[in-house]
C-alpha cells in the first residue's frame, strides 16, 4: 500500500538529509554533499582554470546561457579541449551524475528522495569538471517514515512511486532544463546529452547494488521502462558472469566523446567499440 511521501522543508530537511548523506558516505566515500546556503559566483565574475573550488548556482547556470557556456568553456580547457561539444558533453555528464546519484544513493538507502530543483542547489567545480553538489535550501521527501528502504521497495506499486519522484526531482524538474540551456549556447546533440544522463542514472543504480546487493537490480531496470521517451533507447544493463563473478554493466548506444580528450582512450562501454571488444573489457575487469 502506497501512501503520500512525508515532504520535509528547513531544519527537519536538513537533519534528515544530513543523517541519510552520512549513511550514504559510510558506502561510497565520495558521494558527499553540503547543506545550507554558502557563497556562489554569478554572472559577471571570472571562472579561470576550470574554476576549481568555485560554487555555481544551479538555477543561475540554467537561467543565464551565457554564464553556462562560460562554465563549460573553462572548464573544457582544464581537461585539455577547446571543442565546445566535447566540453559541453563531459560537464554536462559530470553535472548530471552527482545530482542523479545522489538522489538515486538517499532513496536506496534512507528511503528519501531530496528536492533536487534547480533553485535550491549549487554545483562545485574542480579538476575541470563538476564535483560536488550542495542542498542550499534542503526539502526531504520521506516516503517510508524510517522503514528499510530494502523491504519497501520490493512492492511494486511503491517502487513506481519512489522511482517516478525522482524522475519528477532529478530529470524533469533539473536535468531537462540544463540539457535544453546548454543547447541554446552550443551547438551539441539532444540524444548525446541525454545519452549521458542515462549512463549517469544507470551508474548510480550500478554503485548502489555492488554496495547494497541485487535487490536494487529491478529498481534500476524499472526506472528505465517508466523514464520519459528522451532517456529511451539510450543503452541496456547487461549482466556478465565470469568463473564465480557477476557484473552487471550499462552499455551506450551513442558515445559521450570522453576519448577526444588528449590522452584518453574510450570507455569500456564506449558504442563505437566492437560489442566483443566491450565484453573482453567487462570480463577482464570481473577477474581482476
Amino acid at each position: 500500500m502506497t501512501t503520500s511521501p512525508r515532504l520535509l522543508s528547513g531544519d527537519p530537511a536538513a537533519s534528515l538529509l544530513s543523517r541519510t548523506l552520512d549513511q550514504v558516505g559510510e558506502l561510497v566515500s565520495y558521494l558527499k554533499a553540503d547543506i545550507g546556503q554558502l557563497e556562489c559566483d554569478h554572472p559577471g565574475m571570472d571562472i579561470a582554470g576550470g574554476g576549481n573550488g568555485l560554487w555555481l548556482s544551479c538555477q543561475e547556470l540554467i537561467a543565464d546561457a551565457n554564464w553556462l557556456g562560460q562554465a563549460i568553456e573553462s572548464t573544457g580547457r582544464a581537461i585539455g579541449t577547446d571543442e565546445p561539444m566535447v566540453a559541453a558533453s563531459i560537464f554536462i555528464q559530470g553535472y548530471a551524475y552527482r545530482v542523479a546519484t545522489l538522489a538515486v544513493a538517499c532513496l536506496m538507502v534512507g528511503g528519501v528522495v531530496p528536492g533536487s530543483s534547480p533553485e535550491t542547489m549549487a554545483v562545485g567545480l574542480g579538476r575541470g569538471r563538476v564535483s560536488k553538489v550542495a542542498y542550499l535550501e534542503p526539502t526531504v521527501f520521506d516516503l517510508f517514515d524510517g522503514d528499510p528502504p530494502a523491504d519497501a521497495l520490493k512492492e511494486p506499486a511503491t517502487a513506481d512511486q519512489a522511482l517516478r519522484l525522482v524522475l519528477e526531482q532529478v530529470v524533469e524538474k533539473h536535468l531537462r532544463a540544463l540539457i535544453a540551456t546548454t543547447r541554446e549556447q552550443i551547438r551539441i546533440g539532444e540524444r548525446l546529452l541525454w545519452g549521458n544522463v542515462a549512463a549517469s542514472v544507470s551508474t548510480a543504480f550500478r554503485t548502489m547494488e555492488g554496495c547494497l546487493g541485487r535487490w536494487v537490480v529491478p529498481l534500476g531496470l524499472r526506472f528505465f521502462e517508466l523514464a520519459p521517451t528522451d532517456l529511451q533507447g539510450l543503452g541496456s544493463f547487461l549482466l556478465i558472469e565470469s568463473e564465480d563473478k557477476t557484473g552487471w554493466f550499462w552499455e551506450r548506444t551513442n558515445c559521450c566523446l570522453f576519448y577526444q580528450i588528449p590522452g584518453h582512450a574510450k570507455c569500456s562501454d564506449c558504442s563505437l567499440m566492437p560489442a566483443d571488444e566491450r565484453r573482453s573489457a567487462y570480463e577482464a575487469g570481473l577477474s581482476s
